[in-house]
């Protein structure tokens, strides 16, 4: 991409990533939380794809989109109002947060703009790249697997934990409890 290509790109999405990410803290509702969260997550995939860091990009899409997804269902599941209508606020200590969050972004701000950042990109061939490649393909990859399979098993037990009596364990209509004597017969 050219240079202002990839600033046309850069800049709504930076501004679009900012405002839903304002919006998570915004809402009174845990599953619009996550939503914008994904939203403002995947846009910055969206945005490692434009500075041609592609790797970057595709992990940051598939993760984030996997683990926003995963999470709003948990919310759903165990969340006593995950659709906001008993107006929970999301916030805490509002003035300090506010204050720091106001101070770190204006000293993110000051040190973006004052870096000499490097305009040249690397050729695929550069030894880091493969470096990254082989570390990510290599000895690293039963430890994804191990952490995708344990991930796939703490979903599944979660929702065989929390299905039989709802999410407040609360019997439905029509549930039959049988007693340890009838079990035993």
């Amino acid at each position: 991409m050219s240079d202002l290509s990839t600033a046309i790109v850069f800049w709504p999405g930076a501004a679009v990533m900012l405002v839903a990410g304002v919006y998570v803290f915004r809402t009174a509702s845990m599953t619009r939380a996550g939503l914008l969260l994904l939203v403002s997550l995947a846009v910055e995939g969206l945005l490692f794809l434009a500075l041609a860091s592609q790797f970057l990009g595709v992990l940051q899409l598939l993760m984030m989109s996997a683990e926003m997804t995963v999470m709003v269902f948990f919310m759903v599941m165990f969340m006593p109002d995950p659709g906001g209508l008993m107006g929970m606020d999301m916030t805490h200590q509002k003035r300090t947060s506010g204050s720091f969050a106001v101070a770190i972004g204006f000293g993110l701000a000051v040190l973006a703009v004052l870096t000499d950042w490097p305009s040249k990109t690397l050729p695929a061939e550069a030894p880091d790249v493969r470096a990254i490649g082989f570390e990510v393909m290599g000895r690293s990859m039963f430890t994804f697997l191990f952490a995708g399979v344990t991930i796939l098993f703490t979903m599944v037990g979660a929702v065989l934990l929390g299905e039989h009596g709802g999410r407040f364990g609360v019997d439905q209509p029509g549930d039959e409890r049988r007693t340890d004597t009838e079990a035993m017969a």
